[in-house]
């Protein structure tokens, strides 16, 4: 079972939004974007809602803002979920055994709303909390003629299935608002009275790295029982043993990902020691040696420890055996205090631990952004917020509004390029210090998409071109004029149709001669290609094999489907997925990029 959908009315300061977690293409990483105070945080505490309830006499905190005074009404959040064949069988199984009562239809998803209600800004008696699920299972027994919904037919039935499905199948939703906690110097590995929540929580993730190395391991037996018994010699062995294995999975996991993504430096690896206090019982200690020092992780720097707790929430926290269906993890701000380059880096550490799991992450630095997941990223905004002066905010009266990223470019096609509504909502403007690197302007967003796809992916990064999307090929002139003004290398490649050699032509005319030899159509690339789309280079059957790749459905003779094209390349991108490509196109695509290289190579 996993989320596809979140409805969220009348929480704080949202009215309604809708935040749909199936768009095309797919993407399993959601980005919110939107200045402080737009609302990030409100959404996300919104969904953590759902399944992570709050106390009658904290409800009042969930009332808008600008109703606090006299609310009467409900608010609401309401998931879909999607149920796979597993999750499909069980319920039709459990229903037929227990009940006999046998389903007609199959359900492909359900959806449940929580709702709290309120009268005049109290709580309704009685009733201020409900919970609703909106689904049929629509079926019979075997003496009944005609089906019936579950929940006509019998309550009770339908009760004991919500309770068995909400306690087997719903996913887990972990929210983490700040990973700059304090790392415990010692993990207790026995529960005592009054103790902090930290131990809970990092005795879990011990659990989580024992899962990982092995399902039958558990923290009671193979540690806690060795440690008790760590006089015999085969329980000694076995325990130094079982800690060498954690110490190489942590090394392998977060280590070796550090080095990887921020330059190895002096080798670092994690020491493990344990012992008894005697009051508090057997606990763990987690070290970074380096070199002949040893270090607490809390001695270490600001960003090493937002990283080394980011990766042990998240890449074994992910796998926990005892978890259900797709875990969701909400992150808020993450890595917002550390240096652009952790940022940009960061993001390829996000890419890679959400195979088998959601992310849904808020943020309002453009360093946060990866351009292949604007797909599923949804701009923020506030109407207490004065765009053109945020100083200037009308607390109270908060509006909260979302967008679909291709749902705003759509609805503002003025803009100039295509990533600027992400850098307006993130009021983002380039520091004159600011390394603007040579760039490669492509027509639009579909060729970007299927350029960055073949060089990064079926050319595997040998070509290191810095590509940009603009809003269409009518839309560069300002972008052009400012290039030259900043004395900053860059090309335009456009289409060899007439749309595309009307613009170069009238780029020239209008800007001058600087321009020449900077803007190019696929012509000029080879002189046979007249006429000639950025799609025009795949063959007719690698163009319907390829959109086959996302639309299983989609026949030969349904030809080709510029849309369908377009979208299967930028999900393939996503996926970061090998496409098998025939010679002749692989080398039309290899005599563009050395164009382009030399081209920009060429500029003075």
């Amino acid at each position: 079972m996993k989320y596809i959908k979140f409805t969220i009315e009348n929480y704080r300061g949202i009215p309604k939004i809708v935040l749909d977690l199936t768009k095309k293409p797919a993407t399993n990483i959601f980005t919110l974007v939107g200045l402080n105070e737009s609302g990030k945080t409100t959404i996300l505490e919104a969904i953590n809602r759902f399944t992570n309830d709050i106390s009658k006499e904290n409800s009042h905190t969930l009332i808008p803002k600008s109703r606090q005074y006299d609310f009467t009404g409900k608010i609401s959040i309401t998931a879909e979920l999607e149920l796979d064949l597993e999750d499909e069988k069980f319920i039709k199984s459990y229903l037929q055994r227990k009940w006999k009562f046998f389903i007609a239809d199959n359900e492909e998803s359900i959806k449940i709303t929580r709702s709290y209600n309120f009268e005049s800004s109290v709580p309704l008696e009685g009733e201020w909390k409900t919970k609703n699920w909106v689904t049929s299972f629509i079926g019979k027994t075997k003496q009944a003629k005609k089906t019936k919904r579950l929940a006509e037919w019998k309550n009770e039935a339908w009760q004991d299935l919500a309770n068995t499905i909400s306690k087997r199948f719903l996913p887990k939703i972990l929210y983490y608002p700040n990973f700059l906690f304090e790392f415990p110097e010692r993990i207790y590995l026995e529960k005592t009275d009054g103790e902090e929540r930290t131990q809970t929580e990092y005795r879990g993730i011990l659990q989580d790295i024992l899962d990982s190395i092995e399902d039958s391991l558990t923290v009671e037996k193979h540690l806690l029982e060795r440690m008790k018994n760590k006089e015999d010699k085969a329980h000694k062995n076995a325990l130094d043993s079982l800690l060498n294995k954690i110490a190489e999975k942590l090394n392998n996991v977060i280590l070796k990902e550090w080095d990887e993504i921020f330059g190895s430096g002096q080798k670092k690896e994690v020491e493990i020691k344990f012992d008894n206090d005697g009051d508090t019982g057997y606990f763990i200690e987690l070290k970074i040696k380096q070199g002949s020092d040893s270090y607490s992780i809390n001695d270490r720097s600001l960003g090493f420890r937002w990283f080394f707790s980011f990766l042990i929430f998240t890449a074994f926290r992910r796998s926990r055996a005892s978890d259900p269906g797709e875990t969701l993890f909400l992150l808020d701000e993450p890595a917002s205090n550390l240096h652009q380059r952790s940022q940009q880096k960061l993001l390829k550490a996000l890419d890679g631990i959400v195979s088998d799991c959601k992310l849904i992450y808020s943020t309002h630095s453009h360093h946060l952004i990866n351009p292949k997941w604007l797909a599923g990223t949804y701009i923020v905004r506030n109407e207490a917020i004065n765009y053109g002066n945020p100083e200037e905010s009308k607390t109270t009266e908060t509006k909260i509004e979302t967008f679909l990223y291709k749902n705003f470019v759509a609805e503002y096609p003025d803009e100039i390029d295509h990533f600027k509504p992400i850098l307006d909502a993130l009021d983002y403007v380039p520091s004159k210090l600011e390394v603007v690197p040579s760039t490669a302007f492509t027509e639009g967003e579909n060729d970007y998409y299927t350029f960055k796809y073949i060089a990064e992916v079926i050319f595997d990064g040998n070509h290191e071109i810095h590509f940009y999307p603009g809003a269409g090929v009518d839309k560069y002139a300002d972008v052009f004029r400012l290039y030259l003004a900043w004395d900053r290398k860059f090309i335009g490649v456009f289409d060899s149709d007439p749309g595309g050699k009307r613009a170069k032509k009238r780029y020239i005319d209008e800007i001058g001669p600087d321009i020449e030899d900077r803007v190019f159509t696929l012509e000029d690339v080879n002189s046979k290609w007249k006429n000639l789309n950025t799609e025009d280079l795949f063959s007719e059957s690698e163009k319907i094999k390829i959109i086959q790749t996302s639309f299983e459905d989609h026949q030969k003779t349904n030809g080709f489907h510029k849309s369908k094209f377009n979208t299967a390349i930028q999900q393939l991108y996503i996926n970061n997925e090998p496409f098998e490509l025939n010679k002749t196109t692989k080398q039309k695509f290899e005599k563009i990029f050395e164009f382009i290289a030399e081209k920009i190579n060429a500029l003075k």
